[in-house]
């Protein structure tokens, strides 16, 4: 396929430009998942990411729900922590866990000190695992990280995107972005995720 390189975009009419139409099957669960994305598409105002991810699962009912994060952005996921534990049990793992040393990986230490911790996206995934997380979150892990921990995760793994974290930060400091976007909208502390749900 190339719809990138397609003008006609006939799928927006219901024409069929494939070959597996026949052959695709939606679960209930799928179905259920399409419905709040058409929920969310629908409205007139952008939600957060994470107002989005609150909604989502607590349609989907989950209880559980894990964050792997870089330990550079401890502070953002203490905040995105403070947020969801209000609706769900929440489960969290620094990308240092386990305290591998870079050189148990063959990799060069960036630093000439004694011991260096590498990080271990396959650990923070299979401890989330035994929590028993629904649903994961991935918090400023690079993009090998956020590989290995996608492939080796039971639940779905979700990146919460950059632009998230600063804004997040922002709100916990009170410092002014000046350029920030005025869509999606802040997430507002006073908000009631029951409005949404």
């Amino acid at each position: 396929m190339q719809c990138i390189l397609c003008k006609k975009k006939d799928c927006l009419q219901g024409r069929n430009c494939s070959l597996i139409k026949s052959e695709l099957e939606y679960s209930e669960k799928e179905k259920k998942e399409l419905l709040i994305s058409a929920l969310f598409q629908a409205e007139s105002e952008k939600k957060r990411k994470l107002e989005e991810i609150v909604i989502y699962a607590k349609k989907m009912e989950y209880t559980k729900i894990g964050i792997a994060f870089a330990i550079e952005y401890e502070k953002e996921a203490r905040l995105v922590y403070n947020i969801l534990s209000r609706y769900f049990e929440i489960y969290s793992v620094c990308c240092k866990v386990c305290g591998f040393g870079k050189e148990d990986f063959g990799i060069p230490k960036k630093e000439a000190s004694e011991f260096e911790a590498a990080c271990n996206p396959k650990g923070q995934a299979r401890l989330l695992n035994e929590d028993g997380a629904e649903l994961n979150l991935m918090l400023g892990l690079d993009t090998i990280n956020e590989i290995l921990f996608s492939e080796n995760s039971a639940a779905p793994a979700l990146h919460l995107p950059e632009e998230e974290l600063r804004f997040l930060n922002t709100e916990r400091t009170g410092s002014k972005e000046p350029n920030r976007p005025r869509k999606p909208q802040p997430f507002k502390k006073e908000r009631k995720v029951r409005e949404w749900v």
